[in-house]
């Protein structure tokens, strides 16, 4: 008969160092069941309570839940995944106030609030970024600490989701988080986000709309400090996305009318702006349909990648500045250029865009007089004085006497989206 002694030391897995003797196999074997039938059970309720939220979803309830918590409602019917406190709350006040109106100027279709704010796993890093705007706006060391107690609730929930969740419904919580660190100007962390959301579309394709919110926020992260993208694509994914814009709308570039005194790169670049002046246009259009305004939104933001990367890998200073002031041309177009927040702006890329196209243009010689007048004229559009008077200046050494023959150059560049009336106060300042 075992003695209560080896009872014990089998139960308890005592003084056992063989990991291939018996007792060892038998352990291994028990644990591994149990850690099987509880993933099991996670499973299922995972399945059940999905069933449930759909059905919750399709009855419409998704709006009036998150009025509620806009209301700072304490309904306790309400199945948000969000804790009711004052400081949730609070931060649920000011993103109605203030972030949801200004990120809602943008052209760019981009996800609401209620977004993430409904979905579990990103409920928490969306608040976050939330904290982080609000800290830019109004600094206080409480409201640093709660960015940071957000964030690392947002990362518990999304290392434990990873065992339990395929990386098909972690795109969103991953988003939320790149937000969040995004704001808190956390450089390494915004590029480990962004490289899991790179293996998550090429391994199963990420939603449209939720790309457009990604390259959107890798392309103004990138553009505030004229640094390199880090969300990369594939040629085929990209005409895949782009398909129904390129089908309804024809191509600019294929009715080159730029003329042949403008050669390669630059007649390139011009005809790209153009497309891309077209495009946000599709986009702004009430009556285009949802998949081409999502097409045509894509193909906006490719150019404006296209753009920075030209200028980035450019040695020509020439096409440096071009493409810098296209870039530029181009976020004013879609009103992604000094958003106005609370007490401040933000999206301020022309501080910088600015000072160094005054610089590129200090050192380009008179081989380009069209495109120097044309980079002039899209610096006047920031209000800044210097340009007003150097375009007036370029005007004259070009001998271009009337708004007519100003127009007749710039609309080489600008296609048929020039700004009529802005040209006759820079020609004529006293009209």
């Amino acid at each position: 008969m075992a003695t209560a002694g080896k009872i014990h030391s089998w139960i308890h897995h005592d003084d056992q160092t063989d990991p291939s003797s018996l007792k060892s196999q038998v352990f291994r074997h028990v644990a591994a069941h149990r850690q099987w039938k509880r993933l099991q059970r996670t499973r299922n309720l995972r399945v059940s309570a999905l069933n449930l939220y759909h059905t919750f979803q399709n009855q419409g309830g998704q709006t009036a839940q998150i009025d509620a918590h806009f209301a700072g409602s304490y309904d306790p019917f309400d199945t948000l995944p969000i804790p009711h406190t004052a400081q949730i709350d609070e931060l649920l006040q000011f993103d109605q106030l203030h972030v949801s109106p200004a990120m809602g100027s943008s052209t760019i279709p981009l996800h609401p609030s209620a977004t993430y704010l409904q979905d579990e796993l990103a409920a928490y890093g969306y608040l976050a970024r939330i904290a982080a705007i609000k800290a830019r706006c109004d600094p206080k060391p409480e409201i640093f600490n709660l960015v940071l107690k957000l964030k690392t609730k947002a990362m518990q929930q999304l290392r434990l989701s990873l065992f339990q969740t395929g990386l098909t419904h972690l795109c969103r919580p991953v988003m939320s988080l790149l937000y969040a660190e995004t704001w808190c100007d956390n450089h390494a962390a915004v590029a480990v986000h962004l490289r899991l959301l790179e293996v998550i579309n090429n391994q199963y394709g990420a939603k449209s709309e939720d790309l457009i919110c990604i390259l959107h926020s890798d392309t103004q992260r990138a553009t505030l400090t004229l640094a390199s993208l880090l969300f990369t694509m594939d040629d085929s994914t990209w005409d895949m996305l782009e398909a129904d814009y390129a089908v309804f709308v024809p191509l600019p570039w294929l009715e080159d009318d730029t003329g042949d005194g403008i050669p390669w790169p630059w007649r390139r670049l011009i005809l790209d702006l153009r497309n891309a002046l077209v495009a946000i246009s599709v986009v702004r259009a009430a009556e285009t349909p949802w998949a081409v305004r999502h097409a045509a939104t894509v193909r906006f933001l490719h150019i404006m990648r296209l753009l920075l990367e030209q200028y980035n890998s450019s040695s020509n200073n020439v096409e440096k500045c071009a493409a810098l002031a296209a870039l530029y041309r181009l976020r004013l177009a879609a009103n992604m250029e000094r958003i106005p927040l609370f007490d401040t702006t933000v999206f301020n890329a022309g501080r910088l865009i600015l000072w160094r196209l005054k610089e590129l243009l200090a050192t380009m010689s008179n081989e380009s007089p069209g495109i120097r007048l044309w980079v002039l004229f899209v610096g006047t559009m920031s209000g800044d004085s210097w340009f007003e008077e150097e375009f007036r200046g370029q005007a004259e050494t070009l001998g271009l006497v009337n708004s007519d023959d100003v127009k007749a150059v710039l609309g080489v560049f600008e296609g048929g989206d020039l700004p009529g009336i802005r040209v006759d106060q820079l020609v004529n300042p006293s009209c």
